[in-house]
C-alpha cells in the first residue's frame, strides 16, 4: 500500500525513497518544505520524479520549476551499465506504464552517498504500471505497448530501484570480489 507523504509535516527520515508524480499546476512549495526536502536529499534520501509524459524530458516546465527550488544535481541519462540495470534483476531499460523514456540520474561520482543518485527522473508512469485493484489484484491501467510483459519489467524496475536506494552500489563493488578473496587467503 502506498503512503502519502506530506513534505511539510512528515518526518522524511523514515522514507529512504519518495515517488513524486510531477503534475501540471501542482502547488508551489513553501520555503519550509524546500528546506526539508533539501535536507532529505543531502542526508541520503532519494526522490524519483515521474513526469508521466512518455518522454521523460528532465527539462519539462513543472520539473524545471521544482529543480530551481531544490538542490537537484545536474542529471544525465542512465548509462546502459548503471547499477540499476542489475541491482537484483537484469534489465536493459526501465519501463512503466509507458516505455522508451530515458531515466535521468546524477552523474557518477558527483556525490558520496554510496553511489546512489539523490534524484532520478523519467516519464514512464511507474506508479500506474504498479497500481493494482485491492480486491481483484488486477492492473488498473494498461501497460503500453508491451502489455503484461512490460508490467512485469516495471515491477522488476521497482524492485531494482528499492535495492539500489537501500544498498547503494554494492553490485558495482562485486567486480572487486576476486581480489578481496585473494587478500583473505581463500
Amino acid at each position: 500500500l502506498a503512503t502519502v507523504v506530506d513534505v511539510r509535516e512528515d518526518d522524511l527520515s523514515f522514507f529512504p525513497l519518495l515517488y513524486w508524480p510531477v503534475t501540471d499546476g501542482q502547488p508551489a512549495l513553501h520555503q519550509g518544505a524546500i528546506d526539508r526536502l533539501n535536507e532529505f536529499l543531502a542526508n541520503g534520501g532519494t526522490i524519483l520524479f515521474d513526469t508521466r509524459d512518455r518522454t521523460g524530458s528532465a527539462d519539462l516546465g513543472e520539473l524545471r520549476a521544482l529543480a530551481r527550488k531544490l538542490d537537484i544535481p545536474p542529471l544525465v541519462v542512465a548509462p546502459p551499465n548503471h547499477v540499476l540495470t542489475r541491482s537484483f534483476y537484469l534489465l536493459q531499460d526501465f519501463p512503466g506504464r509507458w516505455t522508451g523514456s530515458p531515466l535521468w540520474i546524477e552523474r557518477a561520482g558527483a556525490r558520496v552517498n554510496d553511489g546512489v543518485s539523490p534524484v532520478l527522473a523519467g516519464g514512464n508512469d511507474w506508479a500506474a504500471a504498479w497500481a493494482l485493484d485491492e480486491d481483484t489484484q488486477q492492473a488498473l491501467y494498461p501497460a503500453v505497448p508491451g502489455g503484461e510483459r512490460q508490467r512485469e519489467l516495471a515491477f522488476r524496475f521497482g524492485i531494482n530501484l528499492v535495492m539500489y536506494v537501500l544498498t547503494g552500489n554494492y553490485k558495482a563493488d562485486q567486480v572487486h570480489l576476486p581480489a578481496i578473496l585473494r587478500r583473505l587467503g581463500n
